[in-house]
């Protein structure tokens, strides 16, 4: 059961961990659900389509359901199966699951947490000041990370929620004058986004250092820990198969992922007179248009 659509990177990339883990065994029945709640994310969208995805469930009636990211857990496991005897394995929920009421009987998982203190850390270098911000579309996803980062790691900072391209294109260009480095969330929730565009904008605008933790955003910004959808994929499709082994989910605990891959915007670097160092420049990916 996934939050959002097939062509998100990141639900594609838990999709792909999942099948990594179940196609050899031929004893196993998959059916991938998308809520689509990340390009349709209006309260009534998001409820329907909760209440569509049960009453899949409850005509297939699968042994163990693994449900990716928030929006599965607000509106599909907590009004319909929290407490009940089908058991669920998330994966993707952004830092704390205790607004959940998980784990439960029923419920375990893997939080999803993002290596914000090292991305942080490395931005801090070349940072001119300590005014921190933070822009991204406007979803629960977007709010809920921006809330655990302050809080979790003791932070302030400007937050701007945009609807669309255009006022991210207003609101990135403001904060080259009003932050001193910008954490840069991913645009799937941002109407009439255009890469191309954007890459250009960003090479063209940039004056402060950025980063961020989405591979597949890695050209938008200066720096990026990665987190790896596929970690969160196989840990679900992997606990799946040992509730349906006769372990129960309240014996097998909540985890967080551990794994990030390190990108570099030498271009970037260059435009920003940035000089990463070499340890650095060893372990990392370089990113291209």
């Amino acid at each position: 059961m996934d939050s959002y659509h097939q062509d998100y990177p990141w639900s594609a990339g838990i999709a792909r961990g999942i099948e990594s883990v179940l196609k050899n065994d031929a004893n196993i029945q998959l059916k991938i659900i998308h809520m689509d709640t990340k390009r349709h994310n209006s309260e009534e969208f998001k409820i329907a389509a909760a209440s569509q995805a049960k009453a899949l469930i409850d005509s297939w009636q699968p042994q163990v359901v693994i449900a990716s990211d928030d929006n599965a857990a607000k509106y599909l496991i907590v009004p319909y199966f929290l407490g009940g005897t089908l058991p669920f394995v998330f994966c993707g929920v952004n830092w704390n699951a205790d607004e959940y009421g998980f784990p439960a009987a029923n419920v375990t998982g893997m939080i999803e947490v993002q290596l914000i203190d090292q991305i942080l850390a490395l931005l801090k270098r070349y940072a001119a000041g300590n005014r921190i911000a933070f822009i991204k579309g406007d979803d629960l996803s977007a709010r809920k990370e921006a809330a655990f980062f302050e809080q979790h790691f003791k932070l302030h900072l400007d937050q701007r929620f945009v609807k669309d391209f255009p006022a991210w294109k207003e609101q990135y260009l403001a904060l080259q004058q009003e932050s001193d480095m910008i954490l840069i969330g991913n645009h799937i929730s941002i109407t009439g986004w255009n890469d191309e565009e954007a890459y250009r904008f960003i090479l063209q605008k940039t004056r402060v250092p950025t980063g961020n933790w989405d591979d597949w955003m890695a050209k938008f910004s200066l720096v990026t820990f990665a987190n790896n959808p596929e970690e969160q994929g196989e840990w679900a499709a992997r606990t799946a198969l040992r509730i349906l082994a006769g372990t129960p989910p309240s014996d097998i605990p909540i985890v967080t992922n551990h794994k990030a891959r390190i990108f570099l915007n030498m271009e970037l670097a260059r435009k920003l007179g940035i000089k990463f160092p070499i340890e650095l420049i060893e372990r990392a990916t370089f990113t291209s248009e």
